[in-house]
């Protein structure tokens, strides 16, 4: 439902006589308001940049909706209802945004200018003011749902356009509806699982005693610059299902959600700085046992074939077999490596299925572009590393037969488990296509919550520093 108009909220309390607006302040604001936005003579983009607005078609859409009535200016200045949005945009960073992106403190002093102020420009004053607040609020409500940058460039997201204005306007507009407008503005915030724990463990501990040492690191401008980073990645992409499997590359770990919960959890090694895993969202749709590793071209030519130049025994010795374009099996002894460039290698190198494979015994494919997938793995031990970017991109996971059974339970096949585990005895290759995929994400993000509390993760490639710099010009 749309607003027909915002000063009739003010009449609502017979008490604050300061607050009221008479019919012929209406008529006098509404008369500026409809002047200010009329693009005629300038065009659009003329008009909104002069008036010093940054989301002007959603403002424009917001004031012709009501007819152009106005929201927060009285006589004197401000009304209550924008006191309270201006509390609101003080604290933006409880949510992980910049105040000074909405020029609050410039706004809050408006009352103070306008004394100053001749009668003849009053009017225009109250009227640029009460722009300004509307277009901060806009600003501030899209940022809380989408965030502020682009995560395909870094660069600021457009505030408002011909397609969003009309949406973007009707989220202010339904807070200036409710009775408590800041309740329902905060509620344009995602309500991803992720989001809601690390957005409350940062407003917790912006007020926590001063004797909690965490505080002395997390007061820092460096500390809300981490948190509020990862607020932003959040509002990219926050997984929001009611069941799905998460895997956070930083905190080399995947985890399975289920209603909110948290029902297994597994170390993982993830990609290399030169090999990084990406970031995607994809379904997990089946897994096989006992597989066979089809060496990636890249990692042949830049791995194997330095070691095949130096001794061609090398396949052999690690259970794999070199074939042609033709699916020919090759001797890599009748083959000249010393002549041999990454742009003419030409063969297919297999790893069969066996203990010893690279993929271990059990894969689990999801579509996406990069060829990633889950894999267990027969380097056991470095699970117990603190540090464990080890991979070719890929994510192997510690338990990986854990994982198995619960996707085959869900879709009540325990019956099955006996012959995968026969498979896997057997080294024979068996395919589990699932009738419900699980949504899976590989996300990013270097700062999250333990029990409550906030947790730091190392930034392993490094992908903090572009996001702050576009976040906070560092």
């Amino acid at each position: 439902m749309l607003l027909t108009g915002c000063a009739f909220s003010l009449e609502a309390h017979p008490g604050k006589h300061s607050e009221r607006v008479t019919d012929v302040e209406m008529t006098a604001a509404r008369a500026t308001l409809r002047s200010l936005l009329d693009t005629r003579q300038r065009g659009p983009a003329a008009t909104y940049r002069q008036l010093g607005l940054m989301a002007g078609p959603a403002v424009q859409t917001f004031y012709t909706t009501q007819q152009y009535a106005t929201c927060w200016v009285q006589e004197t200045g401000w009304n209550s209802r924008a006191r309270q949005a201006l509390t609101l945009l003080s604290r933006a960073a409880d949510v992980g945004l910049d105040p000074n992106r909405y020029a609050w403190a410039t706004l809050q002093d408006f009352p103070d200018s306008l004394r100053q102020t001749s009668s003849t420009s009053r009017n225009e004053q109250l009227a640029l003011s009460e722009l300004r607040l509307t277009d901060a609020l806009l600003r501030y409500t899209t940022h809380l749902r989408q965030g502020y940058l682009l995560p395909e460039t870094l660069t600021p997201a457009p505030a408002a356009d011909s397609l969003t204005a009309g949406p973007t306007a009707n989220l202010l507009q339904q807070a200036l509806l409710a009775p408590d407008f800041t309740t329902v503005l905060l509620g344009n915030q995602p309500t991803a699982r992720a989001y809601r724990l690390l957005q409350g463990a940062w407003v917790r501990s912006l007020h926590a005693s001063p004797s909690d040492s965490a505080r002395l690191m997390q007061d820092t401008t460096a500390g809300f610059h981490r948190v509020a980073l990862n607020l932003e990645r959040l509002r990219w992409a926050a997984p929001a299902d009611s069941e799905y499997a998460v895997v956070n590359i930083p905190a080399y770990r995947l985890q399975l959600i289920r209603n909110g919960q948290v029902i297994q959890t597994h170390r993982v090694i993830v990609g290399k700085p030169e090999w990084p895993t990406p970031v995607l969202s994809s379904r997990i749709a089946v897994f096989v046992t006992s597989p066979e590793w089809r060496v990636p071209y890249s990692i042949a030519v830049r791995e194997f074939l330095p070691e095949l130049q130096r001794d061609p025994g090398y396949l052999y010795d690690n259970h794999y077999r070199m074939y042609d374009g033709r699916g020919r099996q090759i001797n890599p002894w009748q083959v000249n490596w010393q002549k041999m460039t990454p742009q003419k290698f030409s063969y297919a190198i297999r790893q069969r299925a066996g203990s010893f494979n690279a993929l271990g015994s059990v894969v689990f494919y999801f579509p996406n572009q990069q060829t990633v997938f889950l894999h267990d793995t027969p380097a056991r031990s470095a699970f117990t590393r603190t540090e464990r970017a080890l991979s070719h991109g890929c994510v192997r996971v510690e338990k990986p037969f854990k994982l198995a059974e619960y996707l085959l339970r869900r879709e009540d096949r325990a019956q099955e488990l006996t012959g995968l585990y026969q498979s896997v005895r057997q080294h024979e290759k068996q395919r589990f296509d699932l009738q419900r995929s699980l949504p899976i994400y590989l996300r990013y993000y270097t700062c999250e919550t333990d029990n409550g509390r906030l947790v730091f993760l190392p930034d392993i490639y490094q992908q903090d520093g572009p996001l702050a710099a576009a976040l906070f010009g560092q």
